[in-house]
């Protein structure tokens, strides 16, 4: 994919963000209700609501912050570019590590060793 392509689909995606929140945001201040019910039926997709524990007053609300358009935004530019296709090589992307450094997936690999990512959910 071009770079002039990975940029446009980049902006694209962070003008999507920005747009979908300033619409959640005004949305929660004219009908809360229905705020809510939009971001219960998008938790639907991404299994939030299926954890009796987590309820929608922890993550809901989160939606329609400054912090949650700039981890958004953050990642989409973390991410320029960087594509997986089966069959094809892994991109290799920014992680964190438990100790809070910022490292890449190579620096794992040792010799020709398989690397084996397990990624999971703490919710």
């Amino acid at each position: 994919m071009g770079k002039v392509c990975v940029y446009f689909k980049s902006a694209y995606l962070a003008l999507f963000v920005l747009l979908q929140t300033l619409i959640l945001k005004t949305l929660s201040i004219i009908a809360p209700s229905l705020t809510k019910k939009i971001l219960l039926k998008l938790g639907e997709k991404a299994t939030m609501t299926q954890n009796p524990k987590f309820k929608f007053e922890d993550w809901g609300p989160t939606f329609t912050t400054w912090a949650f358009i700039k981890s958004v935004l953050n990642q989409i530019w973390i991410s320029l570019g960087e594509e997986a296709f089966v069959g094809n090589r892994a991109p290799d992307t920014t992680v964190v590590t438990l100790d809070g450094k910022k490292t890449r997936i190579s620096h794992f690999l040792k010799g020709h060793r398989p690397l084996v990512l397990s990624f999971g959910s703490c919710t």
